[in-house]
């Protein structure tokens, strides 16, 4: 996957590349059981991950599908098999962001999302 392909919903992140943002999952195949809880955790919108039937394991099919910062695949993966890079990888991607571009994009969300105040 490249994020060049503007068909990629996940191709920008907050108005940054995703490629150039060091944030993916990485599965330790000998640590991997195929269970596949990584592939139904990523896989209601994101589709991080695929399964290699003739292996009986889970891959990584489009790490840069990856939310940044999120690492629930990590959480629930049973065996350990399943890293990320260190988190102030995600931080530095964060402090990228413009200050003026989050207030806006929170200020939308909120327009859109009126439940969401309290």
């Amino acid at each position: 996957m490249t994020s060049s392909n503007p068909k990629n919903p996940f191709a920008v992140w907050h108005g940054i590349d995703r490629s150039t943002i060091n944030w993916q999952p990485t599965i330790n195949r000998d640590k991997c059981t195929g269970c596949g809880l990584c592939v139904v955790t990523c896989g209601e919108k994101r589709n991080v991950f695929g399964f290699d039937f003739d292996e009986k394991k889970s891959v990584v099919m489009y790490p840069e599908n990856c939310m940044i910062g999120c690492n629930n695949c990590t959480v629930a993966c049973l065996w350990n098999a399943i890293t990320h890079p260190d988190v102030s990888e995600a931080r530095a991607a964060s402090k990228r962001i413009p200050a003026d571009r989050l207030k806006k994009e929170l200020e939308d969300k909120l327009s859109a999302n009126p439940a969401l105040l309290v």
